[in-house]
Parts: structure tokens; C-alpha cells; sequence
């Protein structure tokens, strides 16, 4: 098993709280704002070498897909698609104590990282995000293959296509 981006562990409470209102609420967006780290995560991903401002270099062939638009957001993303794959209890949001033997299949999440956003009152400094959960089904295997293979991770046949992620590019090992 890859380990996982030392960046997104950070990350993990943040995204159980949005994929659990995600989950709570199929269908419908969710909104929040991924405050930018603080001195002390700053300070640990500057040692291991982690540029939380750097580009987003998403590790898929080609480093396209999702725009999460800088490496902190690259890692909320993936903290939300862990969570969801790893701990998320279908139907209702809740969450469970070990993850799966297996990744979970069922339903989408979708995950949108958008402007940087400056401080506001008591908010801190962030970029909005927004993250919605699709029940799945045959609706779901409908829309994916309607999606050009450009699009996905993997083709009608399970070959890896343009949004497989190269374990060569991550920026930790």
C-alpha cells in the first residue's frame, strides 16, 4: 500500500466534517472555506519538503483533472476522497472506527476548490470549497460513461486512462 500525502492527514478532521454534511445531504452542495495552515503545519510540511503554496501538481497522468489549484488544496481533496473511500458509513454521514478491508464503491463524491478568499472577522484566510455526494446506482455508472476517458481513471475495460494517479510524480513517497 502507498503511503499516504503527509499534507492531507493534517486535513483529515476538516474533511469529515464537510463529507459528512455531504453525505447527510445527497444531491446538494456543500460549502466551506480550507483555512490556510498554521505556523506549526507551515512549519512541519516547509521540513519535509512540502510547499503548501506550490502549484497544484496532481499526480495523474498528464497533471490534469480536478484543478485544486495549489498543493494545500490538492490535499484537502485528497483527505476528502480518503475519508469518503476509507471511513464514511453509507447512508447518514456518520463515520466508521477502522477503515474498510476494501474501498468503498458506492456513490460519487465530487469536490470543487475554487478562489483564494481573504480573511474576514474571524475567518481566516482560505480558499472556498464546495463538495456533494451523489447516490449511485445505475445513474451513476450512466453519467461516468458518458465522461470522456480523458475524464476518468479508468475506461469501460478497467485499463487506467488520463486521471490515473503515477505514484512517480507525488511529492512524497
Amino acid at each position: 500500500m502507498l503511503d499516504r500525502d503527509p499534507a492531507s492527514v493534517l486535513l483529515d478532521s476538516a474533511a469529515r466534517r464537510i463529507v459528512g454534511r455531504a453525505l447527510r445531504n445527497p444531491g446538494r452542495w456543500q460549502v466551506t472555506r480550507l483555512s490556510d495552515p498554521g505556523e506549526r503545519a507551515r512549519r512541519y510540511l516547509a521540513a519535509i519538503g512540502v510547499d503548501w503554496r506550490g502549484p497544484d501538481n496532481a499526480s495523474a497522468q498528464g497533471g490534469r483533472g480536478l484543478n485544486a489549484r495549489d498543493r494545500w488544496g490538492r490535499a484537502f481533496v485528497r483527505a476528502c476522497y480518503y475519508q469518503f473511500r476509507w471511513f464514511s458509513v453509507t447512508g447518514g454521514g456518520s463515520w466508521r472506527d477502522d477503515p474498510r478491508s476494501e474501498a468503498r464503491h458506492a456513490g460519487a463524491l465530487r469536490v470543487e476548490v475554487g478562489r483564494r478568499v481573504p480573511a474576514l472577522g474571524v475567518l481566516p484566510a482560505g480558499r472556498a470549497v464546495r463538495v456533494m455526494y451523489d447516490a449511485g446506482g445505475e445513474a451513476k455508472y450512466r453519467a461516468v460513461r458518458r465522461m470522456p476517458d480523458s475524464a476518468r481513471i479508468y475506461d469501460d475495460t478497467g485499463v487506467p486512462s488520463a486521471r490515473w494517479s503515477d505514484p512517480a510524480r507525488r511529492d512524497w513517497q
